[in-house]
């Protein structure tokens, strides 16, 4: 067997593992968000920024550790970077869709939170298929850079 092929070995239960490990990072960056808040004199632009390295490092590690841990390839500071990445461009694709959603389909602007869901759903694909293809690449022994 090939590493592509085991690697693409319980392609679902590895969607329901990103998808748990998002609902983790969602709290982590939340609780994390209201504490730097809370206990400092922080803007909530500064708080968020904070928040969002901290639960973008933290779904890495729980990706890398439970999800893709045959993904042995990629030095961990550069799997960091292509997941963080990742998250940078999906984070944009979720946007995009839902500001679409808003202008081009008036049920989507007459319930906004329609717009919010297609955009987490396609938000949510390309992470998963990113952190397949780009970020967690199985080793096949040749190393590449990017």
């Amino acid at each position: 067997m090939e590493g592509n092929e085991l690697f693409r070995i319980g392609g679902g239960a590895r969607f329901l593992r990103v998808f748990g490990i998002g609902v983790v990072a969602f709290l982590i960056d939340a609780i994390v968000f209201q504490g730097v808040l809370s206990l400092s004199s922080a803007s909530l632009y500064l708080a968020r920024l904070i928040s969002f390295v901290v639960a973008t490092t933290a779904a890495w590690w729980l990706n890398r550790t439970f999800t893709f841990r045959d993904a042995t390839g990629t030095p961990p500071h550069l799997q960091w970077a292509r997941f963080f990445a990742a998250n940078l461009v999906g984070g944009s694709v979720n946007y995009a869709v839902f500001v679409l959603a808003i202008a081009m389909v008036p049920l989507a602007a007459a319930f906004p939170v329609l717009a919010l869901a297609a955009g987490s759903v396609c938000g949510v694909a390309f992470n998963f298929t990113a952190y397949q293809r780009y970020v967690f690449r199985p080793n096949t022994g040749a190393s590449r850079l990017f």
